[in-house]
């Protein structure tokens, strides 16, 4: 798909909602147009259940590149975003230096310091949430979630396809009930922890980000890259 057949299913998506009087919508998109373009060897989303906040707001948020280093550097409050762009730098650089082993743990480890270095990385990708709006407080709104996924997960599975991802990195248990939610006609549903294939995109189910172990999560990445170059 093209950058054009994306915003028309944006489109479709956060119209319908504003068009219902859902609130607190956040929209998301690649961060650079070069995520469409064929420099770029891997088309990379990496997807997480929901943000905290925004649920005020009557227009979409949409999260630019900018804002988002914002959430990076909120180390506290956005602990899952900065643990989410330390595991989208290890596996970007993996995928980009295969079969090399120079990106080692330890560099993983030491990236989390690295504010620049890991928002740099992630600028050809895609970050977003499965629910479409903000939660209000600090713990998942399970059946908040499920209710607007419900609602909308054709325009949900819409937008993801139209992203035409190589990878796509889901993190939580939680995530992969609303990613079958979404994608409820498929032969072979996702489980936790493993991977399933939607038309060419390739979706990883990943621990939440929040309970980082990083030797798990380095050896996570490497299983990645070992699918994807010997798929």
């Amino acid at each position: 798909m093209s950058k054009e057949q994306f915003e028309q299913a944006s489109k479709n998506l956060y119209e319908k909602m504003q068009a219902d009087g859902i609130v607190g919508i956040l929209q998301y998109k690649p961060f650079s147009d070069e995520y469409w373009s064929e420099k770029i060897k891997i088309k990379t989303v990496f997807c997480n259940y929901e943000v905290i906040g925004f649920t005020d707001n009557e227009k979409p948020d949409l999260l630019t590149y900018e804002s988002f280093k914002g959430f990076i550097s909120n180390k506290i409050n956005s602990k899952t975003v900065r643990y989410t762009v330390v595991f989208a730098n290890a596996l970007l650089k993996m995928l980009n230096n295969y079969p090399s082993d120079d990106f080692s743990y330890k560099n993983m480890r030491d990236s989390y310091w690295q504010i620049n270095e890991i928002y740099g990385a992630v600028k050809n990708s895609m970050y977003m949430n499965l629910r479409p709006t903000g939660a209000k407080g600090n713990k998942q709104e399970i059946n908040d979630a499920h209710k607007i996924i419900t609602v909308y997960k054709k325009e949900i599975r819409a937008f993801i396809e139209a992203l035409d991802a190589d990878i796509f990195v889901l993190s939580s248990k939680d995530s992969v009930d609303l990613f079958n939610v979404i994608f409820d006609d498929i032969n072979k549903p996702l489980v936790f922890k493993s991977s399933t294939k939607i038309k060419e995109t390739i979706v990883f189910s990943v621990k939440h980000f929040s309970r980082f172990n990083y030797r798990h999560m380095y050896k996570k990445a490497q299983e990645i890259c070992h699918h994807w170059f010997h798929k």
